[in-house]
C-alpha cells in the first residue's frame, strides 16, 4: 500500500509541470488576443492612469507650496493650505496647457506637415547621392539606389491611395479621444491630491483588512512602497530632465538653423525616457533628418554637441535630479524595451522599463526577505541552545513580545498613496 501512494505522489510535480506547460502554452499561442484585452482594458482606465500620471508630477511643486503656506501665520492660509497649495498648482498648469496648445502645438504640427511634405525630395536626394558614387565604390555593390527606388514606388502610392484616410480618420478620432482622457486624467489629479490623507488612510485599513497579520502587513507596506519610490524616480525626476533634454536639444538645433527643431526636440525629450540606449536612439534620428534637411557638416555639429551634452547629462544633471538612481542592468533595459514595443508599440517602450524595475525590486525583496527569514530561524536556533537566563539578557524575549509598531505597519501604505518626498529619494 506505501509503495503504491509513493508510486503515485512520484506523478503530482509532474502533472503540475505539465499543466503550468499548457497554461504557457495557450498563453503563448494566444498572445495576440491577451495583448488586446490587456490594451482595451488599459484604453478604458487611461483617465485614471493619466490622473496618477499627473499627480506624480505635480506632488513636488504642490508639497513644496503646501510646507511653505503651513508656515504662515494667518490662520485661514495655514489651515486651508492644501486647498490654496492645490488651486495654485492647478492655475499654473493651465497656464502652461494654454501656451503648448497656443503656441507650441501648432509648430509641431507644421513641423510634421513639412517633414512629409519633404520626404520625396530627401528621396530623390539620396538616389543622387549613390547614383553620382564613384564606380569603384564598396557602396554600389549593396543596389542601395535600387532598393530605395523600390521602395519609393510601393510606399509613396500607398500613402497617397483614398483606402488610406479610413485609418488616418480613426487615427484622429484616437487621438481626440486621448485629449479626452487626458483632460479628465487632470480634474482626478486635483481631487487625489485633496483628498490624498482619506486615501492613504483606506489603504491602510484595507492593507490590515486583507492581510491581518502584523507581519504580513508590514511587509507588503514595504513592497508598495518600494513601488512608489520607483514610479516617483522614473515618473517625476525623468520628466523633469527630459524637459531639460527637450530644451537644450531644441536650442541646439535652432543654433545650427535646423529645420523641424520643435519636433526634433520633442522627440529628443521623449526617448530620454528610455535609460541607457534613448538618448543614443533619438540622436540618431535627430542627426539622421539633419543630414537630409541640411548638410554634412551640420549634422556632425549637431551630432557631437548632442553627444556632448548625453555625456554631461548622464553623469551630472540626471543624478543630481534624481538622487538615489534606479539601479536598472542596461540588459533589462533592452529586453524590457524590445518586449514592450513588439506588443504594445511605442507606449509598451516607454512603459516597459518602470514596470520592469518594479517587477525587478519586488523580486529582490521578496528574495532579500526569504534571505532574511533564514537567518533568523538560524538565529532562533542558537538563541534556544542558550540559556533562558541568557536569552532575556539579550533583550531577545523582550524584542519579541514587543509589537510591531504603527509607524512601521502603516509608513509604507501612506507611501504607496503619496508620493514619496523628493527629500527621502
Amino acid at each position: 500500500m506505501k509503495k503504491e501512494s509513493f508510486e503515485r505522489a512520484k506523478w503530482i510535480p509532474i502533472c503540475i509541470i505539465a499543466i503550468i506547460l499548457m497554461i504557457i502554452y495557450k498563453t503563448l499561442d494566444n498572445i495576440g488576443q491577451i495583448t488586446s484585452a490587456i490594451g482595451n482594458f488599459l484604453f478604458i482606465i487611461s483617465p485614471l492612469l493619466y490622473g496618477i500620471l499627473f499627480t506624480y508630477f505635480l506632488y513636488t511643486p504642490y508639497h513644496a507650496i503646501e510646507k511653505l503656506l503651513l508656515k504662515s501665520k494667518l490662520k485661514f492660509i495655514s489651515k486651508r493650505a492644501r486647498g490654496i497649495s492645490t488651486l495654485l498648482v492647478f492655475l499654473v498648469l493651465i497656464l502652461v496647457v494654454v501656451l503648448i496648445l497656443v503656441f507650441f502645438l501648432p509648430s509641431i504640427f507644421s513641423n510634421i506637415v513639412e517633414l512629409v511634405g519633404s520626404i520625396p525630395e530627401y528621396i530623390d536626394n539620396i538616389l543622387e547621392y549613390f547614383n553620382n558614387l564613384p564606380a569603384d565604390s564598396i557602396l554600389n555593390s549593396f543596389d542601395i539606389a535600387n532598393t530605395i527606388t523600390s521602395y519609393a514606388e510601393h510606399i509613396l502610392p500607398t500613402v497617397m491611395d483614398p483606402s488610406v484616410i479610413a485609418p488616418i480618420a480613426s487615427g484622429v478620432m484616437s487621438f481626440f479621444g486621448e485629449i479626452f482622457s487626458v483632460t479628465m486624467g487632470l480634474f482626478i489629479s486635483l481631487y487625489i491630491l485633496l483628498d490624498m490623507k482619506n486615501i492613504s488612510e483606506f489603504f491602510k485599513r484595507l492593507n490590515k483588512a486583507v492581510f491581518k497579520r502584523e507581519d504580513r502587513i508590514t511587509k507588503t507596506a514595504k513592497y508598495f512602497s518600494q513601488i512608489n519610490k520607483v514610479l516617483f524616480t522614473f515618473i517625476a525626476s525623468k520628466g523633469l530632465d527630459s524637459l531639460i533634454n527637450f530644451t537644450v536639444a531644441t536650442t541646439v538645433l535652432f543654433i545650427f538653423g535646423v529645420p523641424y527643431a520643435p519636433l526634433l526636440g520633442l522627440i529628443a525629450g521623449l526617448f530620454n525616457f528610455i535609460p541607457f540606449i534613448g538618448s543614443i536612439i533619438s540622436a540618431f534620428i535627430i542627426t539622421l533628418i539633419t543630414l537630409l534637411a541640411r548638410d554634412f557638416n551640420t549634422a556632425i555639429y549637431v551630432m557631437a554637441s548632442l553627444l556632448i551634452f548625453h555625456q554631461i547629462d548622464g553623469n551630472f544633471i540626471e543624478p543630481k535630479i534624481m538622487k538615489s538612481a534606479l539601479k536598472i542592468s542596461p540588459i533589462l533595459v533592452i529586453v524590457a524595451v524590445v518586449a514592450g514595443g513588439a506588443y504594445f508599440g511605442i507606449v509598451g517602450m516607454f512603459l516597459a522599463v518602470p514596470v520592469s524595475v518594479i517587477i525587478m525590486q519586488l523580486i529582490l525583496e521578496y528574495i532579500a526577505s526569504t534571505e532574511h527569514g533564514e537567518a533568523d530561524g538560524e538565529a532562533a536556533v542558537d538563541v534556544a541552545a542558550e540559556p533562558v537566563d541568557e536569552a532575556v539578557s539579550d533583550g531577545g524575549v523582550a524584542a519579541a513580545a514587543e509589537p510591531v509598531g504603527e509607524a512601521v505597519s502603516d509608513g509604507g501604505v501612506a507611501a504607496a498613496v503619496e508620493p514619496v518626498d523628493e527629500a527621502d529619494i
